[in-house]
């Protein structure tokens, strides 16, 4: 089987110079392994008339499609920027002359006009008006996924409508385009409430194009209609109305007047949806050229109960999206390998099929199209199989076996709208093959025809015909060329040299179709019936788009690695302190960041953490190496996180605390810190120390995957209980800590640190009790760090027990029995001394 491939920008060049050559390749969804930025258009595609819910954590979303069959494709995503078709509301909206291109008729720009989707107790409910029936319709399923959905019709055309499920169980349509109006539903959903509301809202009174595209929503104690206008002297513009009663007034303003970037086509017309974590963004689209209407996703807000669009009042040119990002495709390679006769969902037919004239089993690996009527040019022929372009550039290949063809059958690949261009095989009465480009040499569909710009004789039974569309250039900061808006065509004998043929398609977005572009497979015979093409593949390429751009790790695996070489490496000062590259310390390379001046311990070189990199809720490994050479012999250091809540208030995180020695460096790391989930950005780390206001180095600060192991310097030599500092806790220190608390000395203040084992800035008994258990096995950690020791405040009470007694008489007389004094004199090293002597009672010199 053949597959996608996502070119590449060399690749994307080729593809407009026509050199591009078909040979399989593989289609996986593009999965980011990291937070990325993305460009809008997010999906570059005619996806036009969006309205989007979300139910749980699934988004769902209905757009155009027109005459398309089958029709109002709905398409979900889990984190609402990868888009993926799940289901067709129906099949066939109506199976009238005009929805089967029977007698001359045709349903062109008519059929599914912007739809309401809306999800309400259980149901999900889809609504929208055809000008070509001048009815509408109301679908309703309670698995929007898979179906069934069952059909409802109401005579009129009520145009760019919008449902409504209000509070208090009742049900409403607004439609309009200048003046709005308000229906009521009846209670199942099948038609209107006899009797029900039924009135004006408003007008806008606005020039030119005044408004439509309505779309209500109750939030909070507002009624809220969203609608697009185009007035004189301005670009397509979102307005907002809204209004504490539906029945009451509406006032109104602009929340969005913006192009995209250097693209300046109005951004506007589409739903809003709010996020599980309670942001708010609109869906809505930009007339982009012969591609079609694209859509465009902007943040929103809200201010005085008002939306506020954009970001400074401009849609943005990128997007951040998280890492389940896969990107979105509207189309794709197909090799159709079908067991059965179903397609994939991206392939829509023009206008409603003859499922009698088609298959992709009766030869299996192929699309058969076989000619059960018969047709002048390209747009009066059944059967037409299409699929959505992608900008800015695509590529689309097939292989056509044409030995079921007739004389008079044309068979071939389309650049599909009504100036369209074909590349394709006919035979002529006697049988020969030509490969042919023609374009419409019609001014409206009524007398469309097929004009033959240029033509190759063929030998042979099978040809590889491609069409090249170019529509616009890109530059690296996502700047969108003016339209470019070319096709060219060609063929190739061998699947590998291709030859142009015919002219290049100035293509256009022409109102007759009022669809983009589409690569078109068709068969049709102009002169009897029974012919059929098959269709080996369909072989589909784009230009590089929305491919993620990803942050990646660097080759070592770090998110963030600073090695201050060149400079502090995006290092700031905290709050006045001096932030510095310097040579006079490194642990790795050749430099180190000094961080010095400081008067407050929270005084620190801090660096920002990028949200593209680093996600609310996900874990990280985080290091930092940190050394100082002045004050006490040892000190306290935390790397810590600095973020702002989703409560708006700054909050703070200790990622790694460490005891360092003066002089050595000392590594804080953790493997496995978690970025708090109520982050909501304005993310730092710095390296501050619990107390002191010490000048200190930094090097090696580095960020990496959850688990990652990043080499250091380790934890400092200073241990608990290892008083001597030789690396093991063993005896000698047990009795070097209980010399220590008996001399009141120990032989550094380190020795004292280390020997204070439950950290309480004493040493006492209880520290020689936990080294000598720690030494004899009995533990292998110390206490919890303690309190600082304070000796309770006795309560006894002295003036209260204090009294005085008189000492007795013979308390002061000599006793008997007594020693006696004598005074000696003796000759020292600085002469004569004298010393007193006692001489114990009966004390004989002689005896």
């Amino acid at each position: 089987m053949t597959h996608r491939r996502i070119l590449s920008a060399v690749t994307a060049l080729l593809c407009a110079a026509g050199t591009l050559t078909v040979f399989p390749h593989v289609t996986e969804p593009v999965t980011a392994n990291a937070a990325m930025t993305i460009a809008n258009p997010f999906i570059w595609s005619d996806v036009p008339d969006d309205d989007i819910i979300r139910v749980g954590d699934t988004y769902y979303m209905v757009h155009t499609t027109m005459f398309f069959a089958p029709g109002a494709p709905i398409m979900k995503s889990k984190d609402l920027f990868s888009w993926e078709m799940c289901n067709y509301v129906y099949d066939t909206y109506a199976d009238g002359p005009k929805q089967t291109l029977s007698n001359g008729d045709h349903d062109y720009a008519h059929g599914q006009w912007a739809t309401s989707l809306r999800y309400h107790d259980g149901k999900y409910y889809v609504f929208f008006g055809s000008y070509g029936t001048n009815k509408s319709y109301i679908y309703q399923t309670t698995d929007i996924e898979n179906g069934p959905w069952t059909r409802s019709e109401i005579n009129g055309m009520y145009h760019d409508a919008s449902m409504l499920f209000d509070d208090d169980g009742r049900k409403y349509l607004v439609y309009g385009s200048g003046e709005f109006h308000i229906k009521e539903f009846n209670d199942d959903m099948t038609g209107f409430k006899s009797g029900g509301l039924d009135k004006a809202l408003f007008k806008t009174n606005l020039s030119g194009l005044s408004g439509e595209g309505s779309h209500i929503h109750k939030i909070g104690d507002y009624y809220y209609i969203f609608i697009i206008a185009w007035p004189n002297g301005h670009p397509r513009t979102e307005y907002c109305y809204r209004s504490k009663s539906l029945t009451g007034s509406w006032e109104g303003k602009t929340v969005l007047e913006s192009g995209l970037g250097t693209y300046g086509s109005g951004v506007a017309q589409g739903g809003i949806v709010d996020t599980p974590d309670g942001k708010w963004y609109a869906l809505l689209f930009q007339d982009h050229g012969s591609v079609g209407r694209v859509p465009v996703l902007v943040p929103m807000t809200w201010q005085n109960d008002w939306p506020v669009l954009g970001e400074g009042g401009k849609a943005p040119v990128t997007l951040t999206v998280p890492d389940t990002y896969k990107g979105t495709f509207m189309a794709k390679d197909d090799d159709f390998s079908y067991d059965t006769n179903k397609l994939d969902l991206l392939w829509q037919w023009n206008h409603n099929p003859d499922n009698t004239a088609w298959s992709v089993t009766e030869r299996p690996g192929y699309l058969r199209l076989t000619n059960k009527t018969t047709a002048n040019e390209l747009l009066h022929a059944r059967n037409t199989l299409t699929m959505r372009t992608e900008g800015p550039s695509c590529s689309s290949v097939v292989k056509l076996d044409t030995k079921g063809m007739k004389p008079g059958d044309y068979a071939g690949l389309s650049a599909f709208q009504f100036k369209y261009g074909n590349v394709g095989v006919y035979v002529g009465d006697d049988g020969s093959k030509k490969v042919y480009m023609a374009v419409n040499g019609g001014d409206k569909v009524e007398n469309s025809s097929n004009k033959i710009v240029a033509q190759q004789n063929m030998s042979g039974d099978e040809v590889y015909l491609k069409v090249d569309f170019n529509f616009n250039t890109v530059d690296s900061s996502f700047n969108v060329s003016n339209n470019i808006d070319k096709a060219n065509f060609y063929y190739s004998f061998d699947g590998s040299s291709w030859t142009k043929i015919g002219d290049t398609l100035n293509m256009s977005y022409d109102l007759t179709l009022f669809t983009g572009y589409r690569s078109g497979l068709y068969s049709y015979g102009t002169k009897s019936t029974g012919g059929y093409a098959d269709f080996d593949y369909f072989d589909y390429e784009r230009a590089e788009w929305n491919v993620p751009q990803v942050v990646e790790p660097d080759p070592d695996g770090y998110w963030l690695h600073c090695t201050f070489e060149n400079g502090v490496d995006g290092f700031r000062a905290r709050g006045g302190e001096s932030v510095t590259s310097t040579a006079a310390e490194k642990y790795a390379g050749s430099k180190s960041m000094l961080v010095s001046g400081r008067e407050a311990s929270w005084q620190a070189a801090c660096h920002t953490l990028s949200t593209a990199s680093f996600e609310a809720g996900k874990a990280y490994s985080f290091s930092a190496d940190a050394m100082y050479k002045t004050g006490s012999d040892t000190d306290t250091f935390h790397l810590t996180f600095q973020y702002t809540g989703t409560d708006g208030e700054v909050h703070y995180k200790k990622i790694a605390t460490e005891s360092a020695v003066k002089g050595e460096w000392v590594q804080l790391s953790n493997p496995s810190f978690t970025i708090p989930s109520d982050c909501a950005g304005e993310m730092y780390i710095y390296v501050e120390t619990a107390e002191s206001s010490i000048d200190f180095y930094v090097d090696e600060v580095i960020a990496a995957p959850e688990g990652t192991a990043i080499a250091g310097p380790g934890k400092s030599s200073f241990v608990l209980g290892d008083v001597n500092s030789d690396g093991v806790i063993n005896a000698v220190d047990l009795s070097l800590a209980k010399k220590g608390i008996l001399t009141e000395k120990f032989a550094s203040s380190l020795a004292q640190k280390a020997a204070d084992v439950d950290r309480n800035d004493v040493v006492r008994i209880a520290d020689v009790v936990w080294i000598a258990k720690y030494v004899s096995g009995q533990t292998k950690e110390y206490p919890p760090q303690g309190e600082r020791e304070t000796p309770p405040k006795s309560d006894y009470m002295y003036p209260k027990n204090l009294s005085y007694k008189e000492a007795p008489a013979n308390y002061f007389q000599q006793p008997a029995n007594h020693g006696t004094v004598v005074k000696e004199n003796y000759t020292g090293i600085n002469g004569a001394k004298t010393m007193y002597v006692y001489l114990p009672y009966g004390y004989n010199e002689n005896t």
